[in-house]
């Protein structure tokens, strides 16, 4: 066994008896946090531990990670320059691009990745590729188990997933997807409860082996996008069967107000609605119940910081960029100060929550969307959430709809929504581009919208396409 592998397996060792990844599970189900000592940590402590972890990554990469020693050497960057963990806007952004452009010269992972722990790796996450080729996430022993860990606290603790809980996961269950089983499913062993790996891509093709399976197994917590969320509750509606759900844990998109509300409606049982941020790299941020739109971020696991996206520049706290983050215990494919491509305003609140106590910083509004998901009509900014708040107030809609992006700035949004009106008269038409111009401030003139019927707008796997590019590829 190489050096590298056994410090490796050293700091895997050193991060479970020091109780960061619990190892003495279910809990008692009368435990509140899923891990006392570390989700109320002072926040002095947390401090040290970011400094201290961020220490070790940039210098383990520096000296292990060929790739990260020549980007940053060709950006004047070096580990010394790292004294506080606020030092780690001093270190250079690292973009899609430049990953991809690693795995082309060096496939299939490229240098990003440490060449001995790639040969122990456990899984492999993927991206869609959907604007160009994949990029690629390694997960070993150590990475797998502290994600496990960061899954269990929220499920265990906002959730309710304990033991005699039924959960069912309906994220997409292929194309390499890492909060798939090999992550998501092995959280809930350790919160003790049942499993279902149902996939969100199989929905539309088996949707009566789905429902069935909602209603003879009651799950409890149902984990999907906001869009299948509501497409079940309205099938489940229209069929004239009540969901079993009490926890909906929203995924893959912000979802917005008044989605949220239109949930309730369409799914009775549920109690708790939770947005469940995150990324196929092992990022995430979780909505603490009672504060809406406030999500929690593992301090122990990763910094964020919000930047221009145009000079790479650290933005003044209130003001809105793009989101870059550094998972400190990722080792076999570090991933330092990566830009993760979402709108964000940088402002953290760090007073321990009122319910919990859970002393962890916490994003004071929701992530909006992605910074490439930004476009403009007659010069106003917006981005699908404004849209999708707007539509649910639009009577007889599924909440189903698609933008179409064919402009860098438009004259017109153009917009498919389904509606359930089996004819849609002018004086319809009207009074929802009334509604949508209100709500995000542009005319009703500015507003063209194509009618469809319920089932007919496009989704990819289990995400609704809110954002449809057709600008033309430069």
């Amino acid at each position: 066994m190489s050096g590298v592998k056994k410090e490796y397996d050293i700091i895997h060792k050193e991060l479970r008896e020091q109780s960061f990844i619990r190892t003495d599970y279910p809990p008692n189900p009368s435990e509140i946090l899923w891990n006392r000592k570390v989700m109320a940590m002072k926040r002095e402590e947390l401090d040290k531990i970011k400094t201290l972890r961020l220490k070790r990554i940039v210098k383990w990469a520096w000296e292990n990670i060929e790739f990260y020693r020549k980007f940053w050497k060709a950006k004047n960057f070096e580990p010394e320059m790292i004294k506080d963990w606020r030092d780690v806007t001093k270190i250079p952004v690292l973009r899609k691009d430049e990953i991809r452009k690693d795995i082309q010269q060096n496939p299939p992972f490229g240098n990003i990745f440490h060449p001995e722990l790639a040969r122990y790796m456990r899984f492999v996450g993927a991206t869609s590729g959907s604007t160009g080729l994949p990029t690629f996430q390694g997960w070993g022993a150590l990475e797998l188990d502290y994600f496990q860990e960061a899954q269990a606290r929220y499920l265990w603790t906002f959730a309710e997933v304990k033991p005699n809980r039924v959960y069912a996961n309906y994220l997409n269950m292929s194309g390499f997807y890492s909060w798939g089983p090999p992550v998501v499913e092995t959280a809930m062993w350790r919160c003790g409860a049942t499993a279902i790996a149902g996939g969100g891509e199989t929905y539309f093709s088996w949707k009566n082996r789905h429902n069935l399976i909602f209603k003879l197994w009651k799950v409890d917590v149902f984990a999907t996008t906001p869009w299948l969320h509501r497409l079940v509750g309205e099938e489940a509606v229209l069929e004239g069967w009540e969901t079993p759900f009490k926890v909906l844990l929203l995924h893959g998109g912000a979802a917005a107000e008044n989605t949220k509300k239109k949930l309730f409606k369409v799914h009775p049982n549920a109690e708790l609605a939770i947005s469940v941020w995150g990324t196929t790299d092992g990022h995430m941020a979780i909505e603490v119940p009672g504060l809406e739109g406030q999500l929690v971020i593992w301090e122990d696991m990763e910094i964020f910081d919000v930047v221009d996206p145009k000079t790479d520049e650290p933005v003044a706290e209130g003001e809105r960029g793009e989101l870059i983050a550094t998972l400190l215990n990722h080792f076999t494919m570090p991933l330092i100060r990566y830009s993760l491509g979402d709108y964000v305003k940088n402002e953290f609140l760090t007073d321990p929550d009122p319910k919990y106590g859970i002393t962890h910083m916490r994003f004071a509004e929701p992530v909006p969307g992605r910074v490439e998901w930004m476009f403009f009509v007659k010069g106003k900014l917006l981005l699908p959430i404004y849209v999708e708040d707007a539509i649910n107030e639009i009577p007889d809609t599924t909440g189903m709809f698609n933008i179409f992006i064919y402009d860098n700035s438009m004259d017109k949004l153009k917009i498919r929504i389904e509606t359930r009106k089996e004819q849609v008269d002018s004086n319809y038409d009207k009074q929802a581009r009334e509604i949508l111009a209100s709500r995000i401030g542009i005319n009703p003139d500015d507003i063209e919208i194509e009618w469809v019927k319920p089932g007919n707008t496009i989704w990819t796997g289990y995400k609704l396409q809110v954002f449809v590019d057709q600008r033309k590829k430069k």
